[in-house]
């Protein structure tokens, strides 16, 4: 029985670490483009609150009153369906939490729920990679320009932040 336990933690701790790795990898860029992609700007998005409007790095662009109008309505316009895919995350995410604070295991189940997180956070990432390029094609040619100086300058902000070495 021992082994059994050690086991099912030695499986649930890598299928959890297996979970999280795609979201470690996304926090960076995701989270800090100014887009509200991630936590922080994301959450308040899927709440309904400021981050269904512009984000803030688009809110240095000089844009047109038809600009702002038409990427806030983009941001809506998937900010339902965002939020569904977070919860279904969340749900697994906690569901598999509970089965290894309970003991149990269900090799099925578990791997039900660590697909249906990931699925999850696949479709999410190809609805914020849509938006953005929705968002994109509203601006022009100088403001994509701004935008992407405004996006590398927050990168090295943040990989000096991290301790990262940029790319060469």
């Amino acid at each position: 029985m021992n082994t059994f336990k050690r086991s099912l933690a030695v499986f649930l701790a890598t299928s959890s670490i297996a979970l999280a790795l795609p979201l470690a990898a996304n926090a960076g860029p995701m989270m800090g483009d100014g887009m509200g992609g991630g936590c922080g700007q994301g959450r308040s998005a899927m709440r309904g609150g400021p981050g269904d409007g512009l984000p803030p790095m688009m809110k240095k662009l000089n844009l047109t009153p038809e600009q702002e109008a038409k990427i806030t309505e983009l941001r809506k316009q998937d900010s339902e369906l965002i939020s569904a895919k977070y919860q279904s995350m969340r749900d697994s995410r906690a569901q598999l939490h509970e089965m290894q604070k309970n003991g149990d295991y269900d090799e099925a189940k578990v791997k039900a729920l660590t697909e249906q997180g990931a699925q999850a956070m696949a479709e999410m990432a190809q609805l914020r990679a849509r938006q953005h390029h929705q968002m994109m094609a509203v601006l022009s040619p100088e403001q994509r320009q701004q935008f992407a100086a405004q996006r590398e300058e927050r990168m090295k902000r943040w990989e000096k932040k991290r301790g990262d070495k940029p790319a060469a």
